[in-house]
């Protein structure tokens, strides 16, 4: 269920866009004058053990999804030019920013040679939405030559890499949401095949990328969502498809407080369910409210951290935020509150927490009170809301810091817990 903001991401990647204003709708920002603040050089193993993605000018996430046809790369058979995604490596690696790569199998000259009009889907891609036929590669043995080729350039072995590599790129994504093929109400299509065959395309893609690059990870298509529709599509593969993929992959488009977990623990029930255990899990979509409809601040704001929150406790290990609706500014510096505190976090302590199991299938987790302990490399933070005095968790003197970064020192006991959480840190 991507929109256009993969387009906004790349296109400004490239080019660079203008600062937002209030109340409007944001952009995303690239300059090459903002470090990480923990160091001015960040080295690969810190920048993969980050936790968010980067949203506008919040630079001090580090990592930025983004979708490659194969047609962007081999836009004739055999002939590869990799001028487009070289200007989007040099620019996220210009910012210490990692990049997951989507990879979609689709090419225009391969698809004609065996595809007909029912294979076309509409993609959001930089130039705006784009009309492509999205049915299996005619010919696979010519789609994982250009894979191969694709992850040789990007890996930092010092084999026909791109000139100037600083960061490789180490997690390919294996399509988007194949199971969003055109059959229900969005009528969304971004895979037109059965689940066998994205199954196909998942297993050959993952032994070329090991062939070319074996440190590499293998992330599989995201499903979008826990709704019966994408459970029948992934319950005929899963079992058979976690042997062919790395990280586990959920999405959670409309997120609201009947899903504050954004499908987490269900989607773990799931893949536990099929035999598949073990995985690290991400969040490659995650958007709030309705794309038309967006949220204030005071209900957007607490919502968001309290959906990265659990999501985090219940086992996800990365976010990629959708922020199409965003327009206000509180609600950017409340996200940059959030990366400032918890992106580099090592683990995560549930001191308390009480929560509600929601029935129907695009629903999850609502949150009744927490407290969550995240300890880091020096430093060590409480997330707290719920009802009553801090005091219930905490005693002495403490830090606390609200959503948006304001700061007081108090004691414990005279903090009052609300819906709305607070970041803690022990003085004394």
């Amino acid at each position: 269920m991507k929109r256009l903001l993969i387009g906004l991401v790349i296109g400004c990647l490239i080019c660079g866009c203008s600062q937002p204003t209030q109340h409007t709708e944001p952009t995303f920002v690239v300059t090459t004058t903002q470090v990480s603040p923990q160091e001015t050089k960040p080295d690969l193993t810190y920048l993969e053990r980050t936790h968010f993605s980067v949203v506008h000018n919040v630079l001090e996430a580090h990592w930025i999804r983004v979708w490659i046809t194969w047609g962007e790369v081999e836009r004739e058979e055999g002939v590869f030019d990799f001028s487009y995604t070289d200007k989007i490596v040099e620019k996220a690696q210009k910012n210490d920013i990692l990049l997951l790569i989507t990879v979609m199998p689709f090419a225009e000259w391969d698809q004609d040679r065996c595809r007909g009009d029912e294979c076309y889907g509409k993609m959001p891609m930089p130039e705006g939405v784009t009309t492509m036929k999205v049915c299996k590669p005619c010919s696979m043995d010519d789609y994982i030559e250009f894979l191969k080729k694709f992850v040789e350039r990007y890996d930092g072995d010092g084999v026909d890499d791109m000139p100037g590599l600083k960061y490789p790129i180490k997690y390919w994504e294996i399509m988007n949401e194949p199971s969003m093929r055109g059959l229900d109400v969005t009528q969304l299509k971004f895979f037109y095949g059965s689940p066998q065959d994205y199954l196909e395309i998942l297993k050959s893609s993952y032994a070329a990328i090991k062939e070319s690059d074996p440190e590499a990870k293998v992330v599989m298509g995201g499903m979008a969502g826990m709704h019966k529709q994408f459970r029948e599509f992934w319950g005929q593969i899963i079992s058979e498809a976690g042997n062919y993929f790395d990280v586990a992959n959920i999405h959670s488009i409309d997120t609201s407080e009947r899903r504050e977990d954004m499908f987490v623990l269900s989607f773990k029930q799931f893949l536990e369910e099929h035999g598949v255990e073990n995985k690290p899990i991400w969040i490659t979509e995650a958007q709030f409210g309705k794309l038309e409809e967006p949220l204030p601040p005071d209900e957007l704001d607490p919502l968001v951290l309290r959906a990265t929150v659990l999501s985090l406790v219940f086992g996800a290990d990365k976010i990629f935020y959708i922020s199409d609706n965003w327009i206000y500014k509180e609600t950017f510096q409340m996200y940059k509150t959030l990366v400032k505190k918890l992106n580099d976090f090592e683990k995560v302590e549930v001191v308390d927490q009480d929560y509600i199991v929601n029935k129907k299938d695009d629903e999850g987790v609502t949150s009744l009170h927490g407290c969550y302990k995240f300890i880091g490399h020096n430093k060590t933070i409480y997330v707290v809301w719920g009802e009553g005095s801090l005091s219930r968790y905490l005693n002495g003197t403490v830090k606390v810091t609200d959503i948006y970064g304001n700061e007081r020192i108090a004691e414990a006991s005279e903090i009052q817990l609300t819906s709305v959480p607070i970041y803690v840190e022990k003085i004394r």
